[in-house]
């Protein structure tokens, strides 16, 4: 287990004003972490701390502790430290020019092959990150307990939401003794689980439903490779959005006979939002990796552009070399 440096512990405790934020489309680990961390912050005396979103919080986690708090442009203002959750590039917060006189990472991501060579790399104050990690909840737990920060139910009900989502209900292979130590305290310390999973998983509209159907109408499979597709005529027609697909990706992966799954997401005009799932044979990350993406070795997505005929050759090709066939 990666230890928290006692550099990223002083930054803390001696600084005063806080911009946390998070990668562009969020889920449940991006959006309990960050809140969390700010939860934790101001039990530390920190009164100046924003928690910022590009693209809001998802209906889904509307039901977190302060939810409501995240801002979606940042103040104009120099803030003492920049908090980067859950990504490792500037370019992934959706956020040009966030000011800040020292910069930290909490991740659980791969860094990117030129990362030593970027301008936000160069200026780090400190970090943690831990590719190891199931999720970045797990890091910010790791951070509150080292600065000794008591867990209460806001801040247990935020991370257990983190874990459970990025774990797929804690039953992903990157499932840990410590990602279900740390559940169990933080079900003891409030977080309550069967109303964590109803938010979550038994509250799904109609429309979000009626957009599935239609997508999985789409399912094929060949090589061992299952992959849906969504399309912005089926989001017109069920009225729902991007965020309504959050998970789809999952279904294809549920069939017994397949290494990888693949969900293509129609995000305009020849762009295809790509996400990619696997069952262990296959490192997507460094499918995703070669289309500019990344994330996990069981789980990432990239954005290709192109026709949906020339992007579903490009990504099957990908995952056939990396499963060995011609």
């Amino acid at each position: 287990m990666m230890k928290i440096s006692s550099k990223l512990l002083s930054i803390i405790r001696q600084n005063k004003s806080f911009l946390i934020v998070c990668h562009i489309n969020p889920e449940g680990d991006a959006i309990g972490s960050i809140l969390a961390l700010a939860y934790g912050l101001k039990i530390l005396g920190k009164k100046d701390v924003c928690v910022l979103s590009r693209d809001g919080v998802p209906e889904t986690l509307k039901f977190l502790p302060s939810s409501k708090t995240i801002k979606q442009t940042p103040p104009k203002k120099v803030f003492d430290v920049l908090c980067i959750v859950d990504c490792n590039t500037l370019e992934r917060t959706g956020f040009k020019d966030l000011k800040a006189r020292n910069t930290i990472i909490i991740d659980h991501h791969i860094l990117p092959d030129d990362a030593d060579k970027s301008e936000l790399y160069r200026k780090l104050s400190a970090s943690v990150i831990d590719p190891e990690a199931a999720a970045a909840g797990m890091l910010i737990y790791r951070l509150l307990t080292s600065l000794k920060i008591p867990i209460d139910k806001n801040i247990a009900t935020n991370l257990y939401t983190a874990l459970l989502v990025d774990t797929g209900g804690f039953h992903y292979s990157n499932v840990s003794p410590e990602s279900l130590a740390i559940a169990s305290h933080l079900v003891e310390a409030g977080a309550r689980p069967w109303d964590i999973t109803k938010e979550l998983y038994e509250s799904v509209p109609l429309k979000r439903m009626e957009l599935l159907g239609l997508s999985l109408s789409t399912l094929d499979s060949k090589d061992r490779i299952a992959w849906i597709i969504t399309t912005m005529d089926m989001l017109k027609k069920t009225g729902t959005t991007a965020e309504d697909t959050e998970d789809f990706v999952e279904f294809p992966r549920k069939i017994k006979e397949i290494e990888a799954a693949v969900f293509l997401r129609e995000d305009n005009i020849d762009l295809f939002k790509i996400s990619l799932r696997s069952k262990g044979r296959v490192n997507v990350e460094k499918v995703a990796k070669s289309f500019g993406g990344g994330g996990h070795a069981a789980a990432a997505g990239c954005r290709i552009k192109g026709t949906l005929q020339e992007v579903q050759n490009k990504v099957f090709k990908a995952i056939r070399k990396e499963l060995r066939i011609k």
